[in-house]
């Protein structure tokens, strides 16, 4: 009898802490997701761990309470996913905010929506990614240590096509005025390009970015976008003519929702074209997505700029060496990062002075040259 009942306790034990079978993002067959379809998918909760489930020191590994079982799915074309946990029993519980392309999990793909009660009226969590490309997709479902079954639904619907301007090679041309003549804009709908820079201490989300362009009619131009009343935070990021260049000359994310954005740049070259993209700062994206956005200047021949300074640095997009030309003998130049830090200076000696910023970082820099009588010109390079 004893020996029975040690059996009997054992077996009870091994059921009590036997692990999902869907524990592991590993362990988990993808299942086929096509345009129109829905998916339900149902399990538990109860017993999982975080064995394999991201890379160390990820959310996944390291949130206290919290373990993870997991759903796959394959789409084949573009695709607006929808992922609701409305079937699963009440009350809510958190879930994580995100899927992934990797297992274990890495880089995380976060949401385009995510609430609890309004994708799901009685109160349980929904989440939607838009313009979804196609590929294979981990959902990890956060557990908590009271376990408990799971029901979510899967379901995919045709990607919205994105605005003409959504793209840089499509980035709509705007006329330099002397003041401010806004044209309407909006990144509703629009689709990631590449990811952003660092812009005044923070980094935003391009996932929604669109495209401008316009032709330097002076080296000084201002860039302005202003937000409507909504809740769009704007990021500027301001580049050259090369779609393939993802390194900005300048970038501006000084202000919060509804707030303007300004780019006051400099060293512009007359003649040559420039493009910019406007993103909203956050991974969600905006409820009320339009902005105006202006670009002003100097619209004669250009020959203010010149008239003003005859200084010039070439090229403006360098591997290393540019060359400063029309400086004074005796001016002092100094060499200054994004932060406003210096890293060089020194006096210009000969005509055709040349700088050398090899041993610099990859990013944008001012050069500012300081003439004996103490006017100041500043010029941005970019150093690739």
């Amino acid at each position: 009898m004893r020996a029975f009942t040690t059996v009997f306790l054992l077996c009870i034990t091994i059921a009590a802490t036997a692990q999902p079978p869907n524990d592991q993002c590993s362990a988990v067959t993808p299942f086929d997701l096509s345009i129109g379809s829905s998916v339900t998918r149902t399990g538990t909760r109860t017993g999982a761990t975080t064995t394999n489930d991201g890379v160390a020191g990820s959310a996944l590994m390291t949130t206290p309470n919290a373990t993870t079982v997991w759903e796959a799915f394959t789409t084949t074309e573009c695709s607006n996913v929808s992922v609701l946990f409305c079937g699963t029993p009440l009350p809510a519980t958190n879930m994580w905010n995100f899927i992934t392309a990797t297992c274990p999990a890495d880089v995380p793909i976060y949401f385009s929506y995510a609430n609890f009660g309004i994708l799901c009226p009685n109160g349980q969590f929904g989440i939607q990614w838009f313009n979804l490309p196609a590929g294979t997709y981990y959902l990890p479902i956060q557990c908590t240590p009271s376990g408990g079954q799971y029901t979510v639904e899967f379901s995919a619907a045709t990607c919205i096509p994105g605005p003409a301007n959504d793209d840089c090679a499509n980035a709509i041309s705007l006329t330099v005025n002397t003041v401010c003549e806004p044209v309407d804009g909006s990144v509703e709908h629009a689709t990631f390009s590449f990811p952003a820079s660092e812009c005044n201490g923070a980094t935003g989300n391009p996932n929604d970015d669109v495209w401008f362009s316009f032709v330097a009619t002076g080296s000084e131009h201002t860039i302005q976008v202003n937000g409507l009343p909504g809740d769009l935070d704007a990021v500027i990021e301001l580049f050259g003519s090369d779609c393939s260049v993802t390194t900005p000359i300048a970038c501006a994310d000084a202000g919060l929702a509804e707030d303007s954005e300004t780019i006051e740049a400099e060293g512009l070259e007359v003649g040559s074209t420039y493009r910019f993209r406007v993103f909203h700062y956050y991974t969600s994206l905006a409820i009320a997505p339009e902005f105006t956005v202006c670009v002003t200047g100097d619209t004669g021949t250009g020959l203010h700029g010149t008239e003003r300074s005859s200084i010039a640095v070439r090229p403006t997009l360098t591997d290393g060496l540019v060359t400063v030309s029309g400086a004074a003998m005796g001016s002092s130049f100094r060499v200054i990062e994004r932060t406003g830090r210096v890293v060089e200076q020194g006096r210009i000696s000969i005509d055709q002075q040349q700088l050398d910023l090899s041993g610099h970082p990859i990013g944008v820099y001012s050069i500012e040259i300081i003439t004996p009588d103490g006017v100041r010109d500043r010029i941005s390079v970019v150093r690739n």
